[in-house]
């Protein structure tokens, strides 16, 4: 697998408009036809990326580079929209073992 050509958009980078618009377009229909955590996780896998919790927030990271991109909130799917669509909130424990990959 390949780095996403989102990795070179570090936390101190930011994404430009540019990116970031084309970034939401290709991750979009992923968030909104999950229908768990790990209908999520599998489809982001399959385009390159994975999830981390960091300071309360759900961020979007290369899963080959581990860059963190952004917030899945950034996305327009904030962390607390995705828990009550889930039904897992940050503190269960289902975080440390499967969300994450």
């Amino acid at each position: 697998m390949r780095q996403t050509a989102y990795a070179a958009a570090r936390v101190g980078n930011r994404l430009d408009t540019e990116l970031a618009t084309q970034l939401r377009i290709y991750l979009r229909a992923d968030f909104e036809n999950a229908d768990s955590w790990s209908a999520l996780r599998r489809a982001l896998r399959n385009k390159g990326f994975s999830l981390k919790v960091e300071q309360g927030r759900l961020r979007l990271v290369d899963s080959l580079s581990r860059v963190d991109i952004c917030s899945t909130g950034f996305l327009g799917f904030p962390l607390a929209q995705l828990e009550r669509e889930f039904g897992a909130s940050l503190e269960s424990n289902l975080w440390n073992s499967w969300v994450i990959g």
